[in-house]
């Protein structure tokens, strides 16, 4: 399908080919019949990407902050590369979009396929044939009412939640200064709800557009133009005041201390510089309130992505409301879009509508709208065979597929794999399909499938590597191992006992090759201590990580995603795993910021074995960016190690230490892929490359997380041992007896409250 780009490092604007989104639970698919550009927004985006890396810096200012923030935390090469990748890598534009459902995945209800619908969200509702969009952000379009203008109802909800923010009744007097594109829809919906509302614009265009459809509008350097507002109401001020501009400037901010009457509210509705002078604000005693985005669930992944809804007691606007309301008042009749005389592109022609945003743009208007063909198609998914494939050694060159292809496939596994000698990428697949595009046209891979559906029915790969997000981790898994196909799974292997148990079950039937992204396994640093360690004997295992306060925002917290915990933390625990002789018992999790495993930063586990060994993992998910990251110390009968973030092993024995350092502090990558290699090949694995490349002790260790996640929520010790068929077959143990209540012990065993 076609979709318009944006290259960050240059500006330019293309259309190009990837491959269409897939139905993944909880999202819509649409075929595009419009899509709205947003003059403000995606100018001032397309503007800093063909400015110069300084000119970048000045306008992201908050961006230079992280990139520091990566210096401190990754190193400079490392940074370095990241912004490279970043500046290298297009971005689909666009966050306003009307058309026509395709398919939609498991879980949506409400919205089926033939409906017409409008659509919202950056990353989602972008300007391409076809879209998939969280149902949250999708709402059906009225009879009656044209999907060329269901595509502004986007921009219309982000003005509609600046007049919620203003809290005025009808008939208030409101100003709306900035007559953009957000601004002129705000003074249309004032009219529609009966506010006597006016606008204020220094672009004499923008005031002639609002006056041609019947509205208010003045031009900024009007003489005494306070004055002409206040004779206008009679000598009084606005009740509210909605600043829509965009500007560096703070005119806009102190225009409206000026405009408002007392204890008036300015609402902040677009981007300006908010530095209110003192004799307005504070004399008046002003309230400055900010409408964010299109309104309550903006930037909330359990709401846009997770489908969780409010309480509509509590928040009964949400931005998906005010999308559907915005369609509600056009169906009505009520406001009416043509009157902003939008300007229209085929959507092959898009460049031509970016360029027309310029201010030295020919012809240029407040509301541009992207046409479509709507002939583009899903390709229909292919039937899986019925059973298992068993699997077939490969000969010659391996063939390696990825489903999903972010910044840790490409920055560290892709180029380990490319150095190994007879390995050949074969497809690539997964998200939305821009990412796999680009790094399968960087890397070499000979195709990219439309879909994961069809790259694994091509069977037109020896190994397939699961790279995408971790919701998908399990389900992905099995399926490749059912398809006859090698595995390689980056961590976490699932996100429940279920889709281990049925990981497993794909396992045993397949007999294929399988490795996890436990990559530490594979450190020099943790093999030489291995080898270090007395055979057999107990031991006490501390491991310290530093990990790093995350954002809010960040994917991590998306409630399908698994938190930290099991996306991260089972790592540390898979390291201890790896060191101890013995299988493990019990486990026991405790949170220093709640008992939520989908939001937890920073936890304390403590894992029990049936050798006597136990391992502490203290995951520090709040500390400072610059501290030491990862420490491992092992205690046993007359030896101890420690390991300083990979760079360097310690071993203390007879009175005596030796230190030994790692150049580069590697922690595994390189060992893992030649690893990966050896096993799909069949060859014989040393003892060492064997116990690390072991599954089946990487699907133990993913259990274990699991059962810390449990542990962490309910605050209490869990018991570690399979209680599912393939899990107890995969592992080679008995089934786990039943899990004491606290205080009680379970017939025939020891109490493992006692053991921890």
């Amino acid at each position: 399908m076609k979709t318009v780009l944006l290259s960050p490092r240059t500006g330019t604007v293309t259309v190009g080919e990837v491959p269409a989104p897939e139905a993944v639970p909880g999202q819509v698919v649409i075929r595009n019949d419009w899509s709205l550009i947003s003059a403000g927004t995606e100018r001032a985006t397309v503007s800093t990407g063909g400015q110069s890396l300084i000119g970048k810096a000045r306008q992201r200012p908050e961006q230079v902050a992280q990139v520091l923030d990566s210096v401190k935390r990754t190193g400079l090469a490392e940074t370095y590369r990241t912004v490279q990748d970043r500046l290298d890598r297009p971005v689909q534009l666009g966050y306003s979009c009307a058309g026509t459902v395709l398919r939609t995945g498991e879980g949506v209800g409400d919205i089926r396929p033939g409906m017409r619908v409008a659509a919202a969200g950056a990353r989602y509702a972008s300007h391409a044939e076809i879209v998939a969009v969280p149902r949250n952000l999708v709402v059906p379009v009225p009879d009656g009412v044209d999907t060329q203008w269901a595509a502004f109802g986007t921009v219309g909800a982000i003005a509609l939640q600046g007049i919620h923010q203003a809290e005025a009744v009808p008939g208030s007097r409101i100003a709306v200064i900035g007559l953009g594109l957000v601004g002129q829809i705000t003074l249309h919906l004032l009219r529609a709800y009966g506010y006597d509302g006016l606008g204020v614009d220094p672009d004499p265009a923008m005031v002639a557009l609002a006056e041609s459809a019947g509205l208010t509008a003045f031009p900024r350097d009007a003489d005494g133009l306070p004055g002409v507002l206040s004779r206008r109401w009679a000598g009084a001020g606005a009740d509210a005041v909605l600043i829509t501009a965009a500007t560096s400037s703070s005119d806009p901010v102190e225009f409206a201390g000026r405009l408002a009457r007392d204890r008036a509210t300015v609402v902040v509705v677009g981007d300006v510089n908010v530095a209110p002078p003192r004799s307005s604000y504070y004399h008046k005693e002003l309230s400055i309130r900010y409408a964010r985005s299109y309104g309550p669930g903006r930037y909330d992944p359990r709401f846009e992505e997770g489908g969780q809804g409010y309480p509509e007691g509590y928040v009964p606007w949400t931005e998906r409301r005010n999308l559907a309301e915005v369609l509600r008042l056009l169906a009505t009749g009520a406001v009416d879009f043509a009157r902003l005389k939008p300007r229209v592109f085929p959507m092959e022609d898009a460049a031509d509508a970016y360029e027309a945003l310029k201010p030295s743009g020919t012809g240029r208007s407040v509301a541009l709208l992207l046409r479509y063909p709507g002939t583009a198609q899903l390709v229909s998914p292919p039937v899986p065979p019925p059973g298992t494939r068993r699997w077939s050694t490969p000969r010659g060159t391996i063939r390696v597929a990825a489903i999903g292809a972010g910044n840790f496939a490409t920055r560290t596994l892709f180029p380990e794999l490319a150095r190994e000698p007879n390995v050949a990428f074969s497809w690539v697949a997964g998200g939305r399909g821009l990412s796999a595009a680009h790094q399968g046209r960087r890397w070499g891979f000979r195709t990219v499938e439309q879909s994961v559906d069809t790259g694994l029915a091509s069977g037109d790969a020896d190994c397939v590597m699961v790279l995408s997000r971790h919701d998908s981790h399990g389900r992905y898994a099995a399926r490749v191992l059912k398809g006859g196909a090698a595995l390689y799974c980056e961590k976490p292997l699932g996100l429940t006992e279920t889709e281990l148990e049925d990981l497993a079950d794909a396992w045993l039937l397949s007999g294929a090759p399988a490795m996890a992204g436990f990559n530490r396994r594979f450190a020099p640093a943790l093999r030489d201590l291995r080898a270090a360690l007395p055979a057999g004997a107990p031991l006490q295992v501390v491991y310290r990580v530093f990990a790093g306060r995350l954002p809010a925002e960040h994917w991590y917290f998306d409630p399908g995603q698994g938190g930290r915990l099991l996306g991260e933390v089972c790592h540390f625990i898979d390291t201890a795993g790896f060191l101890v002789p013995g299988r493990p018992v019990a486990v026991r999790a405790v949170g220093v910021d709640g008992r939520d495993p989908a939001t937890a930063q920073s936890v304390t586990l403590q894992v029990t074995y049936d050798d006597g060994s136990a391992a502490s993992v203290v995951y520090g998910g709040l500390t400072p960016p610059g501290a030491p990251k990862e420490l491992l110390e092992v205690a046993a009968d007359g030896v101890a190690a420690r390991i300083d973030d990979f760079g360097s092993l310690t071993v203390w024995r007879g009175g005596r230490a030796a230190t030994t350092k790692y150049r580069g502090a590697p922690k595994g990558h390189a060992a893992e892929m030649r690893a990966l290699v050896r096993l799909v090949r069949g060859e014989q694995l040393d003892a060492a490359t064997a116990a690390a490349a072991d599954f089946g002790a990487a699907l133990w260790s993913s259990l274990v997380a699991c059962r810390a996640a449990r542990s962490l929520a309910e605050d209490r010790v869990m018991e570690t041992a399979p209680s599912t068929p393939a899990l107890v077959r995969a592992l080679g143990c008995a089934p786990a007896a039943a899990v004491p209540e606290p205080g009680r012990q379970a017939p025939g065993s020891a109490s493992v409250t006692a053991a921890l």
